[in-house]
């Protein structure tokens, strides 16, 4: 493995934990359904070329069936319910909070695809993390409805994102991951447009935060974050990332601070610290069952 490769799962890291406060940031000029669409559209166009240059070939009619489905859960089912809390007044450091939980929400989804039983262990992460979640919501949502609403949008977030990594590592389409992506990309671009246009309207800002925020999430955490995934893929690191996942909240809540004005009142940190402690538990179980 080369120099690179060994910090490739930390940038992936950093570029997924930014995304939260500067989606937050965007919201701020626009609805939530648009950022859907101006994020995937501009990623298809982004990433369009990328396809060419690789010269990859389209997968079958089945195979397309399935990434469209897998990207109802990961685009649409995903970000869809990021986006939607976070304007609901959910905050950036809540919606990364339930990141955490990721690792032990793919295990045990993939465990109950098996009907097999999780271990108690599991559960217990799971329970830690879910914990920990609902400290840190309750000391900042200050009887704010929409903060409660949104966050609980954060946890469907999560788990769409477990199913539809489930549901793909089940299939083994054998497609190559850029293409997979564009795939899901021009299918989440082509309901969100629409959508947007005949629900929402048009929202758009010429304001530099807005199109720097846009310009991050189709660059920085679609296009990028895909061609990192795939280079942990070649270099065989993909695993890392479930091991520095229990990072995300504590670097999320650094970057919204300048990003998004966020702060993280003193009296959430214990509630942080229990989600990174069921993270690292989980982490711990399943070496141990290895």
């Amino acid at each position: 493995m080369s120099r690179f490769d060994a910090w490739v799962p930390w940038l992936f890291l950093a570029f997924w934990s930014a995304g939260y406060s500067v989606a937050k940031l965007a919201l701020e000029y626009t609805t939530p359904i648009n950022l859907l669409a101006f994020r995937f559209a501009g990623t298809v166009l982004a990433l369009t070329p990328i396809v060419l240059l690789l010269r990859l070939p389209l997968p079958n009619l089945s195979a397309i069936k399935a990434l469209m489905g897998i990207g109802l859960l990961l685009q649409m089912g995903h970000f869809g319910s990021v986006y939607i809390g976070l304007k609901l007044g959910a905050s950036a450091n809540v919606m990364a909070l339930f990141a955490a939980s990721q690792p032990v929400l793919i295990i045990l989804t993939a465990a109950l695809f098996k009907r097999r039983m999780p271990s108690p262990g599991l559960w217990l992460g799971l329970a830690f993390g879910l914990l920990g979640a609902a400290w840190v919501i309750g000391v900042q949502m200050e009887g704010d409805t929409g903060f409660l609403l949104g966050s609980l949008l954060g946890f469907v977030a999560v788990v769409g994102l477990s199913l539809g990594q489930v549901v793909e590592k089940q299939r083994k389409l054998g497609v190559h991951p850029v293409m997979g992506a564009w795939v899901q990309y021009v299918f989440a671009a082509c309901l969100s447009v629409p959508l947007a246009y005949f629900w929402e309207g048009v929202t758009w800002s010429n304001e530099w935060p807005f199109l720097a925020a846009v310009s991050y999430l189709v660059i920085g955490n679609s296009v990028i974050g895909i061609l990192l995934m795939f280079r942990m893929v070649r270099s065989g690191s993909l695993s890392q990332v479930s091991g520095i996942m229990f990072l995300v909240p504590a670097l999320a809540a650094l970057i919204a601070w300048p990003v998004a004005g966020e702060q993280v009142p003193w009296i959430a940190i214990p509630g942080m610290l229990l989600a990174m402690v069921g993270a690292l538990w989980t982490r711990r179980v399943t070496a141990q069952a290895r």
